[in-house]
């Protein structure tokens, strides 16, 4: 009551005192040092102060680690890849705006936090939750915009299963799983409520991304994470020492996989019909996710000439793919479609292709070796767009992004540099062994005289990048299709009136 300063975190003076007598903002749940004495016990009755459980800080005698929750866990991993595409230049208001309200909203609609305890449930397997604890009162439904922030790595206001927590519960646990529920967490049947995994930590941030609509597909955010500037593959080693992470917690932070696009996209639209979000704001025609922006980039990455952007429009506009209505994402509701804005891009300029080069491996050389003549001829203006050659250039450059590809894959350490224990009993084991492989490779690297891997290069959104300033001819951004179009009343049109026919046999006439 008489501690008046600004918390550090929100600059809000709304204090409360902890049960081990320390003074904690009650907006964003920062704990600061500053502790009160009690004199006499009138002062607890009478002051209007009210108290959490230092459950989840509760320190262990054992291994020095503190008493923690897999949905922590879960926080500092978003906090981490949050962190890391604000570094890559996505708005910082996503990670303390958005993400972070999507992820409370996400605690209290699968009754882990912000939330009282549901009426008539029982913790079958915490039978011991008998200790009540006096909670801060439950906030009123979350609002996108008005939800509370908080730059703590896991000071959560939980509920009763979760906040109070007792020597029993801990025994049970610790045994199995560094966290207090891991084991517990894997045993719950949680369909309905979307329990958490890695892969999801994903769908959150490209979530976040779509709702500010950041300049990143889903595509670019899961090359990013493949390519290691954004945390997904062992990010648990980030977690603080405190927090010891072994046995069944591996099963849930400790990842041996790619993220796949479609699990991820998936459980996107799960997440946001689950969490109750409105219509994401328009996708307009000067947002980057709009078809026709996204054609112009993959064109460029492409090679291919710049015409063809006005081809791409004419057919986005035809089909009426451009529209807010169509793009826009709407949770929930079935009679809209769910585009993948990136595959939908790709699709168009497909589209384009064939309505030009019917591509059906005959008529598309065909049209290149006309091209190749006509710019034997052509003394005047740009060259004409040559298909043979412009797939010889694409193919060899394909080839070789993909071989070095393949080889980082295969060299990938999957194991991370911070040694994992199933146990406490062989966690001296595991250090010595590490500490032996260490050791080793350092011995055998100095022997063989090994080069130490050079600095990945800075992420960019082009993996393929082509300069009209080449002279080899390798860049054609600049070429003409006037080789592969004809004039009909003043417009150029393609070649190839019969293109949805391209996979059938024409009839011949007898």
């Amino acid at each position: 009551r008489d501690f008046n300063e600004r918390c550090a975190q929100c600059s809000e003076v709304n204090w409360g005192l902890t049960d081990g007598g320390r003074f904690y903002c009650r907006s964003c749940h920062n704990v600061t040092e500053r502790t009160r004495e009690v004199v006499n016990a009138d002062f607890i009755s009478n002051a209007r102060i009210q108290t959490i459980s230092k459950g989840l800080r509760k320190q262990e005698k054992t291994d020095g680690g503190c008493e923690w929750y897999v949905c922590e866990g879960f926080q500092l991993v978003l906090k981490k890849q949050a962190e890391a595409l604000e570094a890559l230049g996505v708005c910082p208001q996503m990670k303390d705006e958005i993400l972070c309200n999507f992820w409370r909203r996400y605690l209290q609609k699968s009754k882990q936090a912000y939330c009282n305890r549901p009426a008539g449930e029982t913790v079958k397997a915490l039978s011991v939750c008998d200790s009540s604890t006096d909670v801060d009162s439950e906030p009123e439904r979350p609002s996108l915009l008005h939800l509370s922030l908080s730059e703590s790595e896991g000071d959560l206001q939980t509920d009763c299963s979760f906040a109070s927590s007792t020597s029993r519960v801990s025994e049970s646990t610790s045994v199995c799983s560094g966290s207090v529920d891991g084991s517990l967490y894997l045993m719950k049947n949680q369909r309905e409520k979307l329990r958490m995994t890695m892969p999801m930590t994903l769908s959150f941030c490209y979530m976040a991304l779509l709702w500010l609509r950041e300049p990143m597909t889903l595509s670019d955010l899961l090359r990013f994470v493949v390519e290691g500037h954004i945390p997904y593959l062992n990010v648990f080693q980030h977690f603080p020492e405190k927090m010891k992470l072994c046995g069944l917690d591996l099963k849930i932070f400790c990842v041996e996989s790619w993220p796949v696009y479609e699990e991820v996209y998936n459980k996107m639209l799960e997440l946001a019909a689950f969490l109750d979000l409105p219509r994401f704001p328009d996708i307009t025609d000067s947002c980057f996710l709009h078809p026709d922006m996204l054609c112009m980039k993959y064109l460029m990455e492409a090679n291919l000439p710049d015409e063809l952007h006005n081809w791409t429009c004419r057919v986005v506009k035809k089909i009426c793919i451009g529209e807010a209505d169509f793009l826009t994402l709407v949770p929930g509701n079935k009679s809209t479609r769910n585009v993948k804005y990136d595959v939908l891009a790709a699709a168009v300029i497909v589209v384009v292709l064939k309505l030009l080069f019917l591509l059906d491996d005959h008529y598309e050389w065909l049209l290149s070796d006309f091209a190749e003549e006509s710019n034997k001829n052509n003394k005047e203006g740009g060259p004409y767009f040559e298909f043979k050659k412009w797939y010889k250039v694409i193919k060899c450059s394909l080839d070789v992004e993909q071989k070095k590809l393949d080889e980082e894959r295969a060299k990938y350490l999957w194991r991370c540099e911070k040694p994992l224990f199933y146990s406490a009993k062989k966690k001296s084991k595991v250090l010595k062994r590490r500490q032996m492989v260490v050791n080793l490779q350092n011995q055998f690297g100095k022997l063989s005289g090994s080069v130490q891997p050079a600095e990945k290069p800075k992420p960019s959104s082009f993996q393929l990048s082509w300069s009209e300033e080449n002279t080899d001819g390798s860049c054609f951004h600049g070429h003409s299709l006037k080789g592969i179009l004809q004039e009909k009343c003043g417009l150029l049109t393609a070649m190839n009136p019969a293109y949805w026919l391209c996979t059938v046999k024409l009839c011949t006439e007898k």
